[in-house]
């Protein structure tokens, strides 16, 4: 694997180089080099940066990497099962794509430029990041440090957000621009206030926030502590929640409402409603609604905008943001029209029609199973695990993992109907090293 040679030979260079990027993800915006080219993420330069200097030390050695004495024989045949998956996967979207567009250019007479080729650049640089993420040995050590580098990414994150709601040394004048392109003055400067965080949209941020919330109460749920352990797994899972209220993302609410009640229901039903289990969800419960009505009027308000789709300025703008996709789908159901960014809007809100605009529903069923497949091979994983049997703790960790990646799966679905996360970079890079971890773990025989 090319992951298993050149500056990653070794499992740390990787740790490194995965915890990298994972905090480039949390933390940092695009940068543009040059007005007249796209700009550009230090994850993708890492990403790319790291598999080129692999490839040139690949032609020097005659593409030798580490050898199984080296890696181990398990860890060579784990990864290789997890590699096997991954590679049908991305074939499959990836052979959607190019059926796609052969279509468009040959039977609709749709054009493809270089803007179009770019798309098969994100496909590898989701690729790489997964295959990445496979090719780590994880075991308590890596999962230690990878904890700590994304807890310390979670914090600054909530510093800024918290700094951002209450303008602490005026921080919206000279810190937050820095990340917020777009949507400082109508959102971070609004009434009431929307923070964005690390990111450059609060919807992005209240996401985000949602994935890093399912991970901690799965380890609230199903991890077995002490009073003292509980109680700080409740409160920093209640701060997580409050971050998503601060974004006063409304698809973000709905994907925590969703998430939670998945998460409390199979605890629950798991664990047979067990006394300390049911405590812990009303703690939680009487948490989420302190947060929800201690929470500004204009929180309220903009909640209630919502429920009225013919007077909802914020629905309306996602429904002419959809355009024509629909009537366009209706045209050319099976295939799609092709990429075609030249010709075409690529401001979609939802990314199902977006997806099935551009591809057909050929293309949306490799998209969603992009997302459905690890779900579905870690579930069997979960299913035969005994939480009540003593089990190695890199085991159960990788378990709590799954179960945390199913619930952050279904937040991401409910995103993608306001938005998207496939074609965010910052965001999606994110959840494609999680994935790359949940295959490892499926690869792994028990």
């Amino acid at each position: 694997m090319f992951w298993n040679t050149g500056i990653t030979r070794s499992n740390t260079n990787k740790l490194l180089l995965i915890c990298a990027i994972m905090l480039s993800t949390m933390l940092l915006p695009s940068f543009e080099i040059k007005s007249s080219i796209p700009r550009i993420r230090l994850d993708d330069v890492l990403i790319f940066g790291a598999f080129g200097i692999n490839l040139i030390a690949g032609l020097f050695s005659g593409f030798r990497s580490s050898s199984d004495a080296e890696l181990g024989l398990s860890y060579q045949e784990d990864q290789n099962r997890a590699l096997k998956a991954v590679n049908k996967v991305f074939l499959l979207f990836l052979g959607s794509m190019v059926i796609s567009n052969l279509y468009a250019v040959i039977f609709l007479k749709m054009p493809f430029g270089l803007r179009d080729l770019m798309e098969g650049v994100t496909l590898a640089k989701y690729y790489l990041a997964v295959t990445l993420a496979v090719s780590l040995d994880l075991q308590d050590t890596e999962f230690n440090t990878l904890r700590n580098v994304f807890l310390v990414g979670l914090a600054i994150c909530m510093v800024l957000s918290w700094s951002q709601f209450l303008n602490i040394f005026k921080v919206n004048a000279w810190l937050t621009p820095f990340f917020a392109r777009s949507h400082l003055d109508n959102l971070v400067h609004a009434n009431p206030p929307r923070v964005l965080g690390t990111f450059d949209n609060p919807n992005v941020m209240g996401i985000f926030s949602v994935f890093a919330m399912t991970l901690l109460a799965a380890w609230y749920y199903f991890r077995k502590g002490n009073r003292r352990y509980t109680l700080l797994m409740l409160v920093v899972t209640g701060l997580t929640i409050k971050l998503t209220f601060l974004t006063i993302s409304r698809t973000a609410l709905l994907a925590t409402a969703l998430t939670l009640t998945v998460l409390s229901l199979w605890s629950l039903f798991r664990f047979h409603w067990r006394k300390d289990i049911l405590l812990k969800v009303a703690a939680l419960f009487v948490v989420t609604i302190f947060i929800f009505v201690t929470s500004p009027r204009g929180f309220t308000m903009r909640l209630n905008d919502a429920t009225d789709l013919q007077t909802s300025t914020s629905a309306q703008g996602h429904f002419l943001r959809a355009g024509n996709a629909f009537q366009l789908i209706k045209q050319s159901p099976i295939l799609g029209w092709g990429t075609a960014k030249t010709t075409m809007t690529t401001l979609v809100d939802d990314e199902y029609a977006l997806i099935t605009r551009r591809y057909g529903i050929v293309g949306l069923a490799a998209y969603l199973w992009f997302f459905i497949r690890p779900v579905k091979g870690v579930l069997s994983k979960i299913k035969l695990f005994d939480f009540e049997a003593s089990e190695a703790r890199i085991r159960k960790r990788k378990i709590l993992l799954g179960i945390a990646f199913t619930a952050a799966t279904l937040a991401a679905f409910v995103y993608n109907i306001t938005a998207g996360i496939f074609y965010n970079l910052q965001l999606m890079t994110f959840f494609a090293l999680f994935m790359g971890l949940i295959y490892r773990t499926e690869g792994e025989l028990d």
